[in-house]
């Protein structure tokens, strides 16, 4: 069972995501920062640094529907950029009606999707392992027309379709 003293309020947490919301209004338009819990886990291990949860039903009438959980283990031995990144990454979690309670988004946690990966491989500029990279770029030191820049094109072409058959070793070794 956890102790009252394995978590703390993480107030740097609070921060970032209050000066990505003023820098970039339109990316995580809805997001509400006073509608969110952060929270420092001091003890727990995880595979990632920032996770998102959601207050399911009924609980999220009674408390916030989202909530921030970082893990001290990962944060003290980030640097900033790495901090902005993982923050945008759990940012970009949260639908955008999450926090309408008209919405049918509202307290639900994306799916991991191809959307919400562009918006994170834009804001670390195209490199796609930001926390093992040192390649990667600060989304808080860039502008949105960076960051548009840089998401890739995804299109599908209308009329055709395209046959799928699994790659084999005869593929690989002919090319």
């Amino acid at each position: 069972m956890a102790k009252f003293g394995d978590w703390e309020t993480w107030q740097e947490g609070r921060n970032i995501v209050d000066r990505f919301l003023a820098k970039f209004p339109l990316i995580f338009k809805g997001l509400c920062a006073d509608e969110v819990y952060f929270v420092m886990n001091k003890t727990k291990k995880s595979k990632e640094p920032v996770k998102v949860h959601v207050s399911g039903h009924p609980f999220h009438l009674f408390t916030k529907p989202y909530a921030f959980e970082c893990f001290d283990l990962w944060w003290k031995d980030m640097d900033d950029k790495k901090k902005n990144l993982a923050v945008w990454r759990a940012m970009c979690a949260v639908p955008e009606g999450g926090f309408d309670d008209q919405s049918k988004d509202f307290g639900k946690k994306l799916q991991p999707e191809i959307k919400m990966f562009l918006k994170e491989y834009a804001a670390c500029g195209g490199v796609p392992n930001w926390i093992e990279n040192p390649a990667a770029k600060d989304p808080m030191e860039r502008t949105a027309d960076e960051l548009a820049e840089d998401v890739p094109k995804v299109e599908a072409i209308p009329g055709q379709s395209m046959k799928r058959t699994p790659v084999t070793v005869d593929d690989v070794e002919a090319a």
